[in-house]
């Protein structure tokens, strides 16, 4: 691995992800933030070529990690697929009489309560090495999980995919991946279709399941393979 000498601490990168925003108006495209980031950083050929063992290119991997952080936090947020946009910079509208919940964090919520009643002990937002949406634990006290949950809903497949990888390889955790969008769905079908331990569903896989679960646990246990 390269030194990655002109590669900025997290807290920089942050702060030059909404520099760069703020410099555009308060919206711009992923690859014109990318572009920017690396003229402003100097990096090298060498930095800009160097990948991830999941085949991503390191320092594209690390700003979209960054993004993911600052969209989390409410600073940004990504209005349409390849555009980042700062929340200030969001026309202020009037709130809908009912609104929908978050998708990310409602299909964060059922799976959780999915892995309950299946039986195990379930967290959100814990982190290993990365920080992982929901985790499957199969008593209170064990550290590694037996399953860790990605919800795709954002368009950050390469945070996921490395996460999910990390985990099966590293603590011998199964991963299943929520995609929310159908491109998604099948970019992450083609990278995992070699890992049985991976498996990818719809969203829409997901919300029929929690349906079952208060219907026919049992069923939801032959599902997901296991014996009890």
């Amino acid at each position: 691995m390269p030194k990655l000498k002109n590669l900025p601490s997290q807290s920089q990168m942050e702060a030059d992800i909404i520099q760069v925003l703020k410099d555009e108006g308060g919206k711009a495209t992923r690859s014109k933030i990318i572009e920017t980031l690396a003229n402003k950083w100097q990096l090298t050929s060498e930095e800009k070529e160097y990948r991830t063992p999941g085949g991503y290119v390191y320092y594209e991997h690390r700003i979209d990690g960054v993004a993911h952080k600052l969209r989390s936090e409410g600073k940004i947020s990504i209005p349409e697929r390849g555009v980042w946009q700062l929340r200030e910079a969001e026309p202020a509208v009037e709130p809908a009489p009912t609104t929908a919940p978050n998708r990310h964090e409602e299909l964060k919520r059922k799976m959780a309560e999915i892995g309950k009643k299946l039986g195990y002990y379930t967290s959100t937002e814990e982190r290993l090495v990365y920080q992982h949406d929901v985790l499957w634990k199969r008593g209170a006290y064990k550290r590694d999980p037996s399953h860790v949950i990605e919800i795709c809903a954002g368009g950050l497949l390469p945070k996921d995919f490395d996460a999910l990888n990390w985990a099966n390889q590293n603590v011998d955790a199964r991963g299943i991946l929520v995609a929310v969008d159908d491109a998604d769905y099948r970019k992450a079908i083609r990278r995992f279709e070699s890992q049985p331990d991976i498996v990818v569903v719809k969203a829409e896989t997901v919300d029929r399941l929690h349906e079952l679960v208060t219907t026919d646990v049992e069923f939801l246990k032959l599902i997901f393979g296991e014996k009890y």
